[in-house]
């Protein structure tokens, strides 16, 4: 198997090299969409920025499955670092969308992280990795299982939603494309032709114009909802990120909320999301070194591979 897959990338070794060239010569004009303006980041040390991510990770037995969920908040207020953290370690039989589930359960964590931050902690601004909008209007589940999961999530998002200026989602990749209307995503159009700081005029999405069916709760209040989506570079050749804002935020806002991101910004990306990131990630090694915390020993299924 692997020997035909090298001969079929020598054979499309050129077809493919040709594909990326055409994209690289490509005339996107970005200038048109681009601001180059250096913001200042934030000179408010009391303001109290948290951020947060999760993680997820199982193993598999003959018998069963040994899942573990985790989500960080991390929250900084000038002068020392604070945290709130969310955990499930459990077994579970064998069951469709066993993954989608575990996928749910972290993004359920994350969303209550944000709601304690900001009821219990009283902060000011709460960073999250990944799409807030992609969470809205991702389509409800068929499976019964994960449809209570994702109602819980629905009603987890209406309650962090009524501190919707708080909420700021942050993501590194994207295949939005809004802006140019390319089979290329925006994210990489602005990276691939544009090294330099700035941030892209900000576009305005609403969520009845892209969900056109019901959904299962809270109808009203999700149709209701309006965002405010830009790329921003923090740093010359650093990467770009993709923000969204659940308001109609204006170019002055805007600029506010990237002077915010920058107050505690390390080589282009906020460090609370980066050590958050760090902090959750649960690794292979790591459910395996749980299974054996927990005296779990059972075959797998794979020892005859080995």
């Amino acid at each position: 198997m692997l020997t035909s897959l090298y001969e079929e990338a020598a054979k499309k070794r050129g077809i493919i090299k040709e594909e990326i060239e055409e994209i690289d010569n490509s005339n996107f004009d970005i200038n048109k969409f681009w601001n180059f303006d250096y913001i200042e980041p934030s000179n408010n040390n009391e303001l109290k920025i948290a951020a947060g991510d999760g993680s997820y990770s199982s193993k598999k037995f003959l018998g069963f499955n040994i899942y573990a969920v985790a989500a960080l908040g991390l929250i900084f207020d000038g002068k020392k670092l604070d945290s709130i953290e969310n955990v499930e370690l459990d077994a579970t039989y064998h069951q469709k969308f066993f993954t989608d589930k575990l996928r749910a359960k972290m993004s359920i964590f994350e969303i209550e992280n944000a709601i304690s931050a900001i009821n219990d902690k009283k902060v000011d601004y709460y960073m999250i990795d990944g799409s807030l909008l992609g969470d809205i209007i991702r389509p409800a589940p068929n499976d019964t299982e994960l449809q209570k999961l994702y109602i819980e999530k629905l009603d987890n998002l209406v309650k962090i939603l009524k501190y919707k200026r708080k909420m700021i989602a942050v993501s590194k990749t994207s295949t939005a494309n809004e802006y140019f209307g390319s089979n290329i995503p925006d994210m990489s159009i602005f990276e691939r032709f544009n090294k330099m700081e700035g941030y892209s005029n900000p576009i305005y999405i609403n969520v009845d114009n892209q969900v056109k069916r019901e959904f299962i709760i809270h109808n009203t209040f999700f149709k209701s909802l309006n965002f405010t989506i830009f790329y921003v570079r923090l740093d010359d050749y650093k990467n770009i990120l993709k923000v969204e804002l659940p308001y109609k935020a204006d170019k002055d806002e805007v600029e506010e909320i990237i002077s915010i991101i920058k107050r505690d910004s390390i080589e282009g990306y906020p460090y609370l999301l980066r050590k958050a990131h760090q902090d959750v990630i649960i690794r292979h090694k790591d459910i395996i070194d749980l299974s054996k915390i927990l005296g779990l020993y059972e075959k797998t299924g794979r020892e005859m591979l080995n």
